[in-house]
Order: C-alpha cells, then sequence, then structure tokens
C-alpha cells in the first residue's frame, strides 16, 4: 500500500506543470505536507463538498474548515493562511481588495486603485460566502479608449468559479462618473446573468477623474436587483398568460 500510495503521489506531480489537474488533485498536492503518510485524496473531496469550490475554501474561517472530517485545527491553520497570503500577494500586484467587501470601503478603494489606469478596463470582482473579495478577472480590448466584456463571459465566469457575489467596475478615464445609458442596459444585463446563476451583483462601480459613481450607494442598484431578476420577469410571464 506504501508503493502505491507513493506512486499515485508522483503521478499526480508529474501532471503539476501540464495544467490538466482537478480541483481535488491540486487540493491533494496542497496536502501532501500536512499529511505525509496518509491519502488526502478523501479529505480533498470533502472540502470540496463542503465548501463548492477552490476560492470558498481559502477563503473559510478555521471554525469552518475544522468542522470537515480530516481536518484538524493545525491543517486548518495551513489551509487559512493560504488563502491569506494568496491575498496579499494578489493585491501587492495592484490586482485586487483585501478583505472583506463593503460597499464604501470599496468605492474608496476604486478611487484610488484606479486613477493611474489610462485605458479603459472593466473588471468583475468575485465575492465568496464569507463576503471577502477573492478573485478580480479584468476584460480588456486593444482599443485602449473601449472596453467591453459580454454576457456570455460573465455567464461562463460564474459557472466556473461559483461566487456568491459580484462587483462589477468600469472607469471612465477622460469623462463623468455618472453613468450613460449604455452603463444603466450593461448593469441591468449584468444583473440578469447573475440572477440566473443565484449570484448576488453587489454594485456597479464607475471610476473618473471626478471621482466614483456607485449604483449600490446611490440607491439604483437596489432598484435594479429587484426588476432584472428572473424571478420577477418570470412572474410578469406568468401574468401575461
Amino acid at each position: 500500500m506504501a508503493g502505491e500510495h507513493e506512486g499515485h503521489r508522483k503521478r499526480i506531480i508529474k501532471k503539476l506543470e501540464s495544467g490538466t489537474l482537478l480541483d481535488h488533485e491540486l487540493l491533494e498536492i496542497l496536502l501532501f505536507p500536512m499529511l505525509p503518510r496518509r491519502n488526502t485524496n478523501d479529505i480533498a473531496h470533502r472540502l470540496l463538498r463542503q465548501f463548492g469550490s477552490m476560492q470558498e475554501i481559502f477563503s473559510a474561517p478555521m471554525e469552518e474548515l475544522v468542522k470537515v472530517k480530516g481536518v484538524g485545527e493545525s491543517m486548518a491553520a495551513n489551509i487559512r493562511c493560504l488563502g491569506i497570503v494568496y491575498r496579499k500577494y494578489f493585491c501587492a500586484k495592484g490586482e485586487g481588495y483585501e478583505g472583506r467587501y463593503e460597499p464604501r470601503n470599496f468605492a474608496a478603494y476604486v478611487n484610488e486603485q484606479y486613477e493611474s489606469t489610462d485605458c479603459e478596463v472593466f473588471d468583475v470582482y468575485l465575492i465568496s460566502k464569507g463576503g471577502e473579495v477573492v478573485r478580480r478577472k479584468r476584460y480588456t480590448e486593444e482599443d485602449c479608449a473601449f472596453a467591453k466584456m459580454h454576457v456570455t463571459d460573465l455567464s461562463k465566469l460564474l459557472a466556473e468559479e461559483r461566487p456568491s457575489g459580484v462587483v462589477i467596475v468600469h472607469n471612465h478615464p477622460y469623462g463623468a462618473a455618472e453613468p450613460s445609458t449604455a452603463d444603466d442596459e450593461t448593469t441591468h444585463r449584468c444583473q440578469l446573468v447573475c440572477s440566473m446563476h443565484g449570484v448576488v451583483l453587489c454594485d456597479h462601480c464607475i471610476y473618473s477623474p471626478q471621482g466614483v459613481f456607485s449604483y449600490y450607494l446611490s440607491g439604483k442598484m437596489q432598484e435594479i436587483s429587484r426588476t432584472y431578476s428572473v424571478d420577477q420577469i418570470s412572474g410578469l410571464k406568468g401574468e401575461g398568460k
């Protein structure tokens, strides 16, 4: 059994640079040093079943991690530490927001982060169940004066990452922060896609040198969330029958 166990580890490690490893296999490798003489496959699967995704595992608090069979305090601390280190690295590169999402703090972050961005960008920030911003996905075009994200791209991202919430951010490098009709339509479409995936669209922030416009802080996001949802549209169709 020991030889088979070692052989399994060597086979997975050999695949590491191939880019073909599944999430549970990546977790297995991360758990190897924590359980040097045990099969880590079962714990990796239990973690994914409990939390649903890698993002949720590495943003989960220790008290939730230790509830998973086979995860002791030491392992929970290591997993939690890996998540914190990643987010600090992510933010040090100027690619993310550190900590739990809060609308006013995030708007302040947008005001500071996008000040030096002279090209138009469209960013999607993913939020975990615990409220932490765990990833940013950027969409840009070759033309620096224009950026666009297609709703199919958002739908694919949500299906793959399965966040609990998202915040979308784009910038007007040389214009006003007030949203245009096109910005409103984009927010409506994104809200519908989020609703289809059971994800909360927390906010849409627009940066400009004149300041930051937040759909949430302005009160517009709440109305959009009520109006542009799958349940609302289904109800309207039902009334028309």
